[in-house]
């Protein structure tokens, strides 16, 4: 199973509450019966750093992914949320395109 969560959205509105679609931090997307919790993904020893990407390049969200279902917060949440049509994971230091 794949979980994960948004630890920053460059796109927030300041006034939204955290946890919803104008302010993501906090949100976690995990398929029916995971349970792990904000904290418990990015603290996992299995967790990778995520960012997803809009077509011009920028940045729009970060956060931390456990599966292996790397297309899953683009395909769950960044492309239907705000357009995002790329995302990266870090590995061994860089940011290499899933």
């Amino acid at each position: 199973m794949t979980c994960w969560t948004i630890t920053k959205d460059y796109l927030a509105d300041p006034n939204a509450r955290p946890g919803t679609n104008s302010n993501a931090v906090g949100i976690v997307g995990r398929p029916c019966g995971a349970r792990l919790t904000a904290q418990q993904i990015i603290e996992h020893p299995d967790a990778k750093r995520f960012r997803m990407l809009d077509d011009d390049g920028e940045i729009n969200y970060e956060g931390y992914i456990v599966g292996s279902d790397e297309f899953a917060p683009l395909d769950h949440f960044g492309e239907p949320n705000a357009g995002c049509t790329s995302i990266q994971v870090q590995e061994n230091g860089a940011w290499v395109y899933v």
